[in-house]
């Protein structure tokens, strides 16, 4: 065994080397350079006092450049590439990302990193990718959310025989809702609604909001007891007290015993009487004891519904319903116009409450057609806040027995409570966009509620137009670019009031 410091090196040839470049060539590859020898410690400190190395080590020549290979570059990198081919260049593809194989459901857009399509259709990613059809859309002005919404969750399902209902506040110009022009596209009826008497009503006590009707994976859609009650609180400012609830809830049961019997809908001023002059029979359930005082607990809550029928809500949730919203709903395309609602006040909050509290009663006493509809709110901030707020959420919970998929949009996450309803239906969505932020305490707070990876903050705050990062179920975000037709992109232009021109 040699020692630590001992170096070896090729010993030279016993035997006479040949003249001439082959018998150099033969020395190398063959015996000659298989034989080795010891180099003492003595002879390399005396190599390195002289600067040399021993004679003994045998050094290969520089091979000679030939000059058809300096032509192709042989020597030096070249400037410009090389052509190849598929197979030859396969191991320089060092990173590739599996593509998806399904292709059930509707087109969204194409993934910037694969080149693959994206399908978010939440009917078809429903049992094998999430267990909520509930979407929701984040992202800052101008980012192009309402273009995805109109063509993904718009257009593009009416293909598939699905329903679509939109409640529509953005005002575009003098021709009402930005869904105005698809409406006329798709021959619907637009349902404006307007204080006063010259637009459509939604009865606040329709029979259509069953009160104790059909029951969807166990549970009632919220009924008039629960949506009068909702509206009643925001009128107040307060919640009710059980006396107060008690008496709402006997003077429903009187009033729409009444309207039954004369064969007509009960409307909400009949409610606000019932409760500050409460018929004489009426509290007779409650026996002699509590008869005359139960009389006094409908005071506050007759008088919040007096001033929403003739103030905030006349014309709008007090009359019975229009007739041309039950026939609306035989079109494909349900389009309820609230942009000239006032954005101050509960009106427009009632109203969207009242419009899904309705349908989800509606969809539940047809819930054997099976039929698959989409309700977009693109101000979903709307009904956010208050006891509507809430109404309106519990009513989305139902949305796996009523086939019901709910679209919202909001803008920045930072602005709401932590315990704000909203939030609960951003984190209670299955399908997620999230499109880009401007301001660095949004992004912060959108990569915090989703659990998003490392570098989503820089990724949200930087992208483009039209572009977003998708995220359902477990898997993780998917950076899309959102592609229209040239028909979609006509119908989802909403900037002809800026640009001073039609589209």
């Amino acid at each position: 065994m040699m020692s630590s410091d001992t170096i070896t090196t090729p010993e030279a040839p016993s035997t006479p080397r040949e003249p001439g470049r082959k018998a150099a060539r033969r020395w190398w590859f063959g015996g000659g350079r298989k034989k080795i020898r010891a180099v003492t410690p003595e002879e390399v400190a005396v190599a390195q006092a002289y600067d040399e190395i021993p004679r003994t080590v045998a050094r290969r020549a520089a091979p000679t450049r030939k000059k058809w290979l300096d032509r192709w570059g042989w020597y030096e990198v070249r400037v410009e590439g090389s052509w190849t081919s598929t197979r030859q260049g396969e191991a320089l593809n060092l990173a590739t990302s599996r593509r998806s194989v399904r292709h059930e459901g509707l087109m969204t857009g194409l993934n910037k990193i694969s080149q693959s399509m994206v399908i978010t259709d939440p009917f078809a990613l429903y049992g094998s990718e999430i267990e909520n059809i509930n979407v929701a859309v984040i992202g800052d002005i101008g980012k192009a959310k309402s273009s995805l919404i109109k063509t993904a969750m718009c257009l593009r399902p009416l293909t598939l025989r699905r329903q679509v209902v939109v409640i529509d506040k953005k005002r575009q110009g003098n021709k009402g809702g930005e869904y105005s022009g698809i409406a006329q596209f798709l021959g619907a009826r637009s349902i404006r609604f307007r204080t006063g008497t010259q637009g459509m009503r939604l009865n606040l006590l329709d029979p259509a909001i069953a009160s104790g009707g059909a029951r969807v994976d166990g549970v009632d859609p919220a009924g008039q007891e629960a949506l009068v009650g909702a509206v009643t609180e925001d009128t107040m400012g307060r919640e009710l007290t059980e006396k107060e609830k008690g008496a709402v809830d006997l003077a429903l049961k009187v009033v729409g015993a009444r309207a039954r019997a004369e064969n007509r809908e009960p409307i909400l001023i009949e409610l606000s009487d019932e409760l500050l002059n409460p018929s004489p029979d009426s509290a007779d359930v409650l026996g002699p004891l509590w008869a005359d005082e139960s009389r006094r607990w409908g005071l506050d809550p007759g008088l919040a519904l007096r001033r929403l029928c003739e103030g905030d809500l006349k014309g709008l949730v007090d009359e019975a319903t229009s007739p041309e919203i039950r026939e609306a709903l035989e079109h494909p395309f349900v389009h309820f116009d609230v942009s000239a609602l006032p954005t101050k006040g509960p009106a427009l909050r009632v109203i969207m409450t009242v419009i899904n509290t309705w349908l989800a009663n509606v969809l539940a006493s047809r819930s054997a057609d099976h039929k698959q509809t989409l309700l977009l709110v693109e101000e979903g901030w709307h009904v956010a806040d208050g006891s509507t707020g809430k109404v309106f959420r519990e009513n989305m919970k139902l949305s796996r027995g009523l086939g019901l998929s709910t679209v919202s949009a909001f803008h920045h996450i930072s602005d709401l409570p932590p315990d704000s309803p909203a939030r609960a239906l951003m984190k209670e969505a299955g399908i997620v966009f999230l499109y880009g932020q401007d301001r660095l305490e949004d992004a912060e707070e959108t990569a915090r509620m989703y659990h998003l990876p490392p570098g989503s903050v820089d990724i949200i705050m930087s992208l483009d137009k039209g572009h977003c990062l998708v995220k359902y179920g477990k898997a993780d975000p998917i950076l899309m670019e959102h592609v229209r037709s040239d028909t979609e992109i006509a119908l989802t232009d909403t900037d002809e009031v800026i640009k001073g021109a039609s589209a």
